[in-house]
């Protein structure tokens, strides 16, 4: 029979813990705890507190302030979970001093640094600039959408929002009517619980939609439309991602490419980015002015964006700012040689994935496929249905045409559908265009692009402009990849500057952390 070693669940060990110990040199909460301790300004705290001669002693806002960012690069973000690492974790304790502050001390603190956050962001550049960690020869900036406290299915127009309200009205006044029916007749059971759960339910959302709608403003874009708003976070935005649609904020920064140091950061509620150009430049001269190190950084720095950036505005201040950017616009990549042939691969992959499956690609009907008498003004689709004149003619592109639509009700029931729609999910009926020529004086010649578009076109087409761009993404991307992987991936507060604030402390983390990993090499 086997034989194994007794243990024994009741029994006690004492165990000395040197706070001091727990924090190695070169890690990241070593250079975190010298970094808060020596080289950053806290006297901006002061001015939060009122307890000089009477009330309770307050936690230092060191401890705080360490908790936080050990947290982060951890990704622990929920303040409960500080809380809770501070009672069970030995690093969380030698940081803290074993002070042990509460999860609502430590929300409270993160909700409130939005004014003293550019403070300490700018404390940490500088002790990089000390350091040697900036090269200040070339910047890049671009964005990271991520998902904030808030659910896109409480976004829309006030139209929308006034639809969605209406609608919830009338549910709920059929609620009401049926819970009387059950009164007269007596009935009562589990189903009349639940209309009642729903009955408030519905009143809750239908007085937040009414609250929403009679104190907010229309939320109106560059152009003048109306965006959508979100009723519980107003100030940010829907945004679509290559992970779907989310409402969030885009979180900017720009980045030094010598250790991918973050000199600049912002959180926006907005998912455009061609306007964004010039209020990060003016931000990034401001804060290295404000640490007294370069009277204009871009004198001899260069600046590359994404094609997000490219506006005629935001060209014409690069040029008018004299600052030397190389920011790519949407069809770069057409003009480049090397990209010539970059879709064989899609195709010879599509096709071999055909020729795998047997699979054909889908064929759609066209005009032609459709009978139609010009003389007689009729149209008659593939399955028979007789379409109907929508309007008098259209003019498209310069080309004037007969507009024909189908009855819903004969599209509806059609087997013909998924050939006659490229969307037969959510398309009602089929629309058709017959065109008849060119209406006279509409030809559209091609805009000529301002100067200063064509003048970065040449600037970036150039041998020295596609290599100069080729470092751009080696230099921002990988910053928005080490916070994610850190589990920084979405936004815990509310309020376009509190999400600022928060988004200041996600790159303050990973700033620490390049000071661990490079400051002593």
């Amino acid at each position: 029979m086997a034989r194994y070693k007794p243990y024994n669940l009741k029994q006690d060990k004492f165990i000395a813990v040197s706070y001091a110990d727990q924090i190695v040199a070169g890690s990241f909460e070593h250079a975190l705890n010298e970094i808060v301790e020596e080289h950053l300004d806290l006297a901006v705290f002061e001015q939060r507190y009122r307890n000089d001669d009477t009330g309770c002693l307050a936690y230092d806002p060191k401890v705080l302030l360490k908790i936080v960012l050990y947290g982060y690069s951890k990704g622990i973000v929920s303040s409960r979970k500080l809380a809770e690492a501070c009672r069970r974790n030995v690093v969380f304790m030698a940081l803290s001093a074993d002070t042990r502050p509460h999860f609502t001390t430590i929300a409270g603190f993160v909700r409130e640094l939005e004014q003293a956050i550019v403070s300490l962001f700018r404390d940490v550049l500088l002790y990089c600039e000390e350091l040697g960690l900036l090269g200040k020869e070339h910047f890049a900036v671009d964005g990271c959408k991520l998902p904030s406290n808030a659910s896109k299915q409480w976004s829309g127009t006030h139209e929308e929002l006034r639809d969605r309200q209406e609608k919830m009205e009338t549910a709920a006044r059929q609620i009401v009517s049926r819970h009387r029916e059950r009164d007269e007749r007596e009935q009562h059971g589990p189903v009349a619980e639940q209309d009642e759960k729903k009955l408030a339910t519905y009143r809750v959302k239908i007085q937040k939609i009414k609250t929403f709608l009679s104190n907010a403003k229309k939320n109106l874009g560059p152009s003048g439309n109306e965006r959508k708003s979100n009723i519980t976070d107003p100030d940010s935005a829907k945004m679509a991602t290559t992970h779907g649609v989310i409402q969030g904020y885009n979180g900017v920064a720009v980045v030094d490419d010598r250790h991918q140091i973050v000199v600049h950061a912002e959180a926006l509620g907005e998912g455009q980015e061609n306007h964004l150009l010039e209020p990060m430049v003016k931000a990034t001269r401001e804060t290295f002015a404000a640490i007294g190190r370069t009277p204009d950084v871009f004198v001899q720095a260069t600046l590359t964006a994404d094609s997000g950036y490219h506006s005629a505005k935001s060209m014409e201040y690069i040029v008018n700012s004299d600052v030397d950017a190389y920011v790519a616009d949407r069809d770069m990549r057409r003009r480049d040689p090397a990209f010539a042939n970059a879709g064989r691969y899609k195709e010879r992959h599509r096709k071999e994935r055909r020729r795998r499956t047997g699979s054909t690609p889908p064929q759609w009907f066209t005009p032609a496929d459709f009978v139609y008498d010009e003389s007689k003004q009729t149209c008659i689709c593939p399955a028979g249905q007789k379409l109907y004149r929508s309007g008098g003619d259209i003019v498209t592109g310069g080309y004037r045409g007969a507009h024909f639509k189908a009855p819903k009700r004969a599209c509806g029931p059609c087997e013909l559908r998924r050939q006659c729609l490229r969307h037969p999910e959510r398309t009602a009926q089929r629309q058709v265009v017959f065109f008849k020529g060119r209406v006279l004086g509409t030809r559209r010649e091609p805009p000529t692009p301002p100067p200063a578009i064509e003048a970065m076109k040449r600037k970036i087409d150039s041998p020295l402009g596609r290599w100069i761009y080729g470092r751009r993404i080696a230099t921002v991307e990988p910053v928005f990849g080490n916070l994610q992987n850190k589990g920084m991936r979405r936004f815990t507060l509310r309020g376009r500057k509190k999400v600022d604030a928060q988004w200041k402390l996600f790159t303050l983390v990973h700033n620490i952390e390049k000071i661990a990993n490079y400051a002593a090499a």
